[in-house]
């Protein structure tokens, strides 16, 4: 049993969410990556130590979060995905469907874990997440204050509850858009550390992340979603915001990987190809990248359509 490589494992995972909700900005992307040394461990070294790694790494987060469950919960899902992202991996299916994968048993754990909650409460879904929410942000902004960041602090106080009936609403949309987003994010860095230890790696001849783009009829989904927010009913609005934000995340890595097509180009280093690309996930930069997505259905700037592609 490979323990050094467990322990390891354990201690960067561990790491990386902790540091997720101690340091603002910069702490967003390290929860971001947060299961990729639990992926690695997966592919190297097989299941078995992945999973203890996982073990360790939430026992020590339950330690060092006073037991505070969401935080072992959330590290818990981040386990499950690494499971699926690993055996995509290993057993090299297609990107999309390891990263959906990976991304769904993420959302399932979830909801195993979190139904018998909700059902005790006798309240439902929607004002629990309110309640939860409202408790998050006081919970969040005494820990900036007390840590000295009273910056931040303030800025979570100006949360209104304007905001919390919209996040609330568009929760669905959001968890899903991230949860995926995130698997996609872990899925190219892990491949990106194992190839450039091991160029001849089975996964070699999985596609690049460069050369990957929407079928260009999806972008009729946008456009219906987006008409749907335009209608006055507010139920469906929020139905065709929700559904929105997952085409959204289709042209997020559209325009990614126009990012990374360029950088490769550039010959930029795998090493800070993922940074750039990381840091374009988790900071507003994302936006214009989605529209360059958007605009490479007709565009096709990588010239990786055949002439029958091109709308």
């Amino acid at each position: 049993m490979p323990f050094r490589s467990i322990l390891t494992a354990a201690l960067q995972s561990a790491g990386l969410m902790i540091a997720g909700f101690l340091v603002p900005v910069v702490g967003q992307i390290s929860l971001l990556i947060a299961p990729v040394p639990i992926i690695l461990i997966m592919v190297r070294e097989g299941k078995l130590p992945g999973m203890l790694a996982v073990g360790l790494a939430t026992a020590i987060i339950a330690v060092l979060a006073g037991g505070q469950a969401v935080f072992v919960v959330i590290f818990l899902s981040f386990g499950f995905m690494a499971m699926g992202l690993a055996d995509g991996l290993r057993w090299r299916w297609k990107p999309e469907n390891a990263i959906l994968i990976g991304g769904m048993l993420t959302l399932v754990a979830l909801v195993v874990v979190l139904a018998p909650f909700l059902s005790q409460t006798g309240k439902g879904p929607v004002a629990v997440a309110e309640e939860y929410l409202r408790t998050s942000i006081a919970e969040a902004q005494q820990l900036y204050t007390q840590l000295g960041l009273t910056d931040v602090a303030q800025m979570m106080a100006q949360v209104t509850d304007t905001v919390v009936y919209y996040l609330v609403r568009l929760l669905p949309g959001i968890i899903l858009t991230t949860t995926l987003l995130q698997a996609a994010c872990c899925y190219g860095m892990a491949r990106a550390f194992i190839l450039r230890k091991d160029p001849a790696a089975t996964i070699l001849s999985e596609p690049s992340l460069a050369t990957w783009h929407a079928p260009d009829s999806w972008v009729w989904g946008l456009i219906i979603t987006l008409g749907l927010v335009a209608l006055p009913d507010v139920t469906i609005r929020f139905i065709g915001m929700n559904l929105a934000l997952v085409f959204l995340l289709v042209y997020s890595v559209q325009g990614i990987s126009l990012v990374e097509f360029t950088l490769r180009k550039a010959k930029v280093g795998t090493i800070w190809r993922s940074l750039i690309l990381t840091i374009i996930v988790a900071l507003p930069v994302i936006v214009p990248v989605i529209a360059l997505g958007v605009v490479d259905i007709w565009a096709d700037f990588r010239k990786v359509r055949t002439p029958t592609q091109n709308p």
